[in-house]
């Protein structure tokens, strides 16, 4: 799943959608990670064509070996609150890189655990 992601953000990138974060993020309510992509196209275009996008995407991985599906993945706004605490601590770039975040806490909200692929 980790370099499934990290080839989804690539292969948007070569769609020219750009996200502007992308990481996996882990919510203890749900007991489940979740793909999170934040890009100004989910603010101006709406999440229902960013899903569009991405299953575009993910249309373009080998199918009988991919496990990342669209339901693991949540689009959002780069001005997304989550986002915002996490640019506080860490930026990487426009790279795809691999940056563990783990039982954090950033302004009083704990983060229980995150891989970072991209915050800018």
């Amino acid at each position: 799943m980790i370099r499934e992601g990290a080839e989804l953000v690539q292969l948007l990138d070569r769609a020219g959608w750009n996200p502007s974060a992308a990481l996996w993020f882990f919510s203890s309510e749900a007991n489940a990670w979740r793909l999170l992509l934040a890009s100004p196209e989910v603010a101006i275009k709406g999440p229902r064509d960013a899903y569009t996008v991405v299953q575009s995407a993910l249309g373009k991985m080998e199918a009988s070996e991919r496990e990342l599906a669209l339901e693991d993945i949540g689009v959002m706004p780069p001005d997304h609150p989550l986002i915002g605490l996490l640019r506080t601590v860490t930026v990487t770039g426009p790279i795809v890189g691999r940056i563990r975040f783990s039982r954090n806490v950033i302004d009083g909200h704990f983060i229980e655990d995150a891989l970072i692929y991209r915050i800018t």
